[in-house]
């Protein structure tokens, strides 16, 4: 029996779906370079001050190319921060879904975030250094990302009350945006968690404001 002829289209599709395939993987290698290099530079500059011809260079790459990833200085800010989030958001979803009891997942959220805003990293640079003109567009996606947080927090102390930890009276949104917005503030207030110090150790004295109070018991 003859052997039907295949249509050159069934040969060539597949092929041009593999080398698009391909270059979009190399796209995104591209573009993560390009972040982990501006990531680095905000860190070097403590802020957002670079200038693009710094992330060709650091790159390899002439600015052309660069400008072929990201339109401008505002675009790759913005993405670096949003990366950010992504991963702390993630991170913070992870950690109270592996534990075991309220108390657990309220230290292992307290501890992610802890860790995900000491000194120079992306999440402080964005909260501590304005973020006013290019970067304006960032500040809404913070905002969103971090009540996401505060919600997930939120139920993790009625969770608590429902464990016997925490009065049953207790404003739960309250303590969790108070909580929360006070990493928002640590790098102004010079009391965050520096590099010699211990995120562990960090997150339980969280915990113990949040289970103790800074009051007496009594009235």
């Amino acid at each position: 029996m003859a052997r039907k002829k295949q249509d050159v289209h069934e040969v060539v599709a597949p092929v041009e779906k593999a080398g698009a395939l391909t270059r979009t993987r190399k796209s995104a290698l591209t573009c993560e370079r390009i972040m982990v290099a501006a990531a680095e530079l905000m860190r070097e500059h403590g802020g957002t001050g670079f200038q693009m011809g710094e992330v060709s260079e650091r790159c390899g790459m002439s600015k052309g190319s660069l400008y072929y990833y990201f339109a401008d200085k505002g675009e790759l800010v913005r993405a670096v921060f949003d990366r950010a989030m992504d991963e702390l958001v993630a991170d913070v979803e992870a950690s109270v879904a592996r534990a075991s009891s309220a108390r657990a997942s309220i230290l292992a959220l307290v501890r992610t975030v802890a860790r995900a805003v000491r000194p120079g990293s992306t999440l402080t640079l964005a909260l501590a250094h304005g973020i006013w003109d290019v970067e304006r567009e960032v500040l809404p996606r913070i905002k969103e990302d971090f009540d996401h947080i505060i919600s997930v927090l939120e139920a993790q102390i009625e969770r608590a009350k429902g464990e016997g930890l925490v009065r049953p009276e207790a404003n739960s949104h309250l303590v969790s945006v108070a909580i929360i917005g006070a990493f928002a503030i640590v790098e102004y207030a010079g009391e965050g968690v520096d590099d010699g110090d211990d995120p562990e150790a960090f997150a339980h004295e969280v915990l113990k404001v949040i289970f103790y109070g800074i009051g007496t018991h009594e009235r």
